[in-house]
């Protein structure tokens, strides 16, 4: 079916919160804020286009200062010797002033990667909290079980990897840090964070957050290290030997690059990398019901999100009424500067991203998809892009991850040819099924193969308090259960009396 639209920019220059002040790049290196050299390329206000700063990297004599600094540290085991409460102490006081300055690293989030203010503010909310579950995972492991009773002693110590590195991503940068960063601290292991250069602004507030915390408790000062750089300093990282754990949150082909380096060290890895992320609509769903919620959650975020619904897999007997309710629910999207307090839906992160996008959608128009969209654009500058969503071309053309607030739409005729298109190898990381058949629902989503299964909504937040989801396939390493926590950058060491009883 032909889906007439209105593309037509309109003056649309409303802001209602002031753009926040520029963040300087400083790297934080063995209790050091040092001064960073210019790596060439600049970082521009996405809503507008117009440059803010200059991105810079850490010189490869720092990236080496630091690494040794994690390595020495370990080695003494003195953050073993602070012991577990000194680390929860720490951490209650980063929590503290997460709380404290929640609002202006949300400023900083949003004007970095063009999210809309609105949402990075309930996302800055949950920092502390993240941090705070950090520690409540910590106390329940504790540092050490014993077993057997006093007559012949077998301790199980909860000893640390040694230096962690942590790589964040430019979507959700503070948000996906944050977590991680508290857990490996909590666990004992000096961390050395490298965030995105695409995206410092709000890691760099928590760093200092993290920093201050340490200088005011006299903590050892390799304990936590901050290293801005692109790809050639996170080569240098994640190929060290000194690394032994890492994190990493990112984009597949990058993640394969790191995965491999560091395989090399055997350190220990978690990857969550990206995912196309199938959405099964049943004959029996609400359409209207259905439609909203799939744009919701393709918006969300802009779109720039890893577990939003990507390619959406359609009943055929229903398939021109979603792709007609969907159309009316992207026109009513309000697109606009990430700072007014109206907007539904901000710019791109960057240029590159957005000309990105734009190339994969002339793929898919090229390869007989059309291009449904409509809502207007602000006349601004910057890296906008209209919500819609691409009909008409076959699911095996649109395997990649769009990463923005477009998804592509295909019609099915049984479950077992939805099934076959929606476990792919470029899914495993979140999926979607609607119907009004619950049980029907529950049973199809069952059978993709992802690490969560949403049924009639697209929410971001975890299902249940204790529902983690693994990451299946090219989608990563690992995932979000307890044991990529704490748990992952902690190692057991057995210790105890041997029996004397048996021959062998």
């Amino acid at each position: 079916m032909t889906i007439e639209t209105d593309t037509t920019p309109t003056r649309n220059t409303a802001i209602t919160v002031p753009p926040p002040p520029v963040v300087e790049h400083r790297s934080f290196i063995d209790g050091q804020w040092i001064e960073i050299e210019d790596s060439g390329r600049v970082l521009a206000d996405p809503n507008t286009g117009e440059v803010r700063q200059a991105t810079r990297k850490t010189g490869a004599a720092d990236v080496e200062r630091a690494l040794a600094a994690a390595q020495s540290l370990h080695a003494t085991a003195r953050l073993e010797e602070l012991g577990l409460t000194e680390r929860i102490e720490l951490l209650q006081q980063v929590a503290a002033s997460l709380d404290a300055r929640a609002e202006e690293i949300a400023l900083q989030d949003s004007i970095t990667s063009g999210v809309p203010l609105t949402t990075t503010r309930l996302i800055a909310a949950t920092f502390g909290d993240r941090v705070r579950g950090a520690i409540k995972d910590a106390e329940e492991l504790g540092e050490s079980v014993t077993l057997n009773g006093a007559d012949r002693p077998v301790r199980v110590l909860r000893k640390p990897l040694g230096p962690a590195l942590i790589v964040g991503p430019w979507n959700a940068p503070t948000f996906t840090v944050s977590g991680k960063v508290a857990a490996a601290i909590a666990a004992g292991c000096p961390v050395l964070l490298k965030p995105s250069e695409n995206s410092h602004a709000g890691t760099q507030l928590f760093a200092e957050i993290i920093a201050d915390a340490m200088a005011a408790r006299g903590y050892p000062q390799a304990a936590f290290q901050l290293i801005h750089g692109n790809s050639s300093v996170g080569s240098i990282l994640t190929s060290d030997p000194r690394i032994c754990a890492l994190s990493f949150t990112g984009g597949g082909s990058a993640g394969r690059t790191v995965a491999q380096a560091a395989a090399s060290n055997l350190a220990a890895m978690q990857m969550e990398l990206g995912s196309n992320n199938p959405a099964i609509v049943l004959a029996d769903a609400d359409i209207p019901a259905t439609a909203k919620s799939i744009v919701a959650g393709m918006t969300r975020l802009n779109g720039q999100w890893c577990e939003a619904p990507g390619k959406i897999l359609v009943d055929e007997t229903v398939h021109d009424d979603l792709v007609a309710a969907m159309a009316t629910e992207v026109r009513t999207l309000k697109v606009g500067h990430a700072l007014d307090e109206s907007t539904q839906v901000g710019p791109l992160a960057f240029e590159r991203h957005r000309d990105g996008l734009k190339s994969q959608v002339d793929r898919l128009v090229s390869l007989g998809g059309e291009l449904v969209s409509g809502a207007e654009l602000p006349d601004l500058g910057g890296w906008f892009l209209a919500p819609g969503f691409i009909t008409g071309c076959r699911p095996e053309d649109a395997a990649d991850e769009l990463f923005g607030p477009l998804v592509t739409v295909h019609p099915f005729g049984t479950v077992d040819e939805a099934l076959q298109h929606a476990n792919v190898d470029e899914t495993g990381l979140g999926a979607f099924v609607f119907g009004t058949d619950t049980d029907v629902a529950l049973k199809v989503g069952g059978r993709i193969r992802a690490g969560e299964v949403r049924i009639n909504g697209t929410f971001m937040s975890d299902l249940a308090d204790e529902s983690r989801q693994t990451f299946f396939g090219l989608s990563g390493i690992g995932g979000h259960a307890s044991e990529y926590g704490v748990r992952f950058y902690l190692g057991d060491r057995v210790v105890g009396v041997d029996k004397t009883d048996i021959a062998l």
